[in-house]
């Protein structure tokens, strides 16, 4: 457990932690009748565009770097060819570009947050394009105090500099930083960095299926974000 007197800034991690992308996505594939015109169902469709587009966007390394934009579209395109399905450019460009802007928050995230911003910097450190954070962010009327996108980092999670770079930017310690995040590759990497780590427990990250797996030993361990302002209370 953390010293909650050293703590200066929260920062979040966005797409999971915050935003339900499954639901998202989901209705997506769905809106395009998916399964009815292809087979494949929505849920398992929506589970696979994001674990291809989070795996392009976290392998990344060098000068030559993708924005998540782009890991959409070159997942859904690599789904695609996989499983030998057509569609045309307008249904593309709707799911790699205008589905991942319409995510909605957690239910159990904003009135925590509101109480823990009186207190603390609250940041969305984010694998998210600035594009989709800020839309996303505008639409569920979240007011963070600062976003940083790795995009604008030129750096991306879990790559340990993405967090130095952030606590250098808050001009903070490692030591003064939680990273809030719903997976453990992100908060390993955190706490490699130096930084304090809560894990949230998404119990429907993934669907009504999802398994969840803590891989790390972290400060605190989280149902929900009540627990967290109500220990800062």
């Amino acid at each position: 457990m953390f010293d909650p007197k050293q703590i200066k800034a929260f920062t979040f991690d966005t797409g999971g932690t915050v935003l339900d992308w499954h639901t998202g996505f989901k209705q997506g594939f769905e809106k395009l009748n998916f399964y009815e015109k292809n087979g494949f169902k929505s849920d398992e469709m929506a589970n696979l565009f994001r674990k291809k587009s989070l795996e392009i966007i976290t392998r990344q390394e060098g000068k030559e770097l993708v924005n998540f934009d782009t890991a959409h579209k070159i997942a859904l395109e690599q789904i695609l060819n996989e499983k030998k399905i057509k569609l045309d450019q307008e249904d593309i460009k709707f799911l790699t570009y205008e589905v991942p802007t319409n995510l909605k928050v957690w239910r159990d995230f904003l009135i925590p947050f509101e109480e823990l911003r009186k207190k603390f910097i609250c940041v969305s450190f984010t694998l998210l394009s600035n594009r989709l954070v800020f839309l996303n962010s505008k639409a569920n009327k979240i007011s963070w105090d600062l976003i940083l996108s790795c995009e604008t980092l030129e750096v991306y999670k879990p790559n340990v500099n993405a967090y130095l770079k952030t606590a250098k930017m808050l001009q903070l310690k490692p030591e003064e930083c939680v990273m809030v995040a719903c997976h453990s590759f992100d908060l390993n990497a955190a706490q490699k960095a130096g930084f304090n780590t809560v894990f949230v427990k998404r119990l429907h990250e993934w669907g009504p299926d999802t398994k969840i797996s803590i891989d790390g030993k972290y400060d605190m361990v989280i149902e929900d974000f009540s627990e967290l302002k109500e220990f800062f209370d």
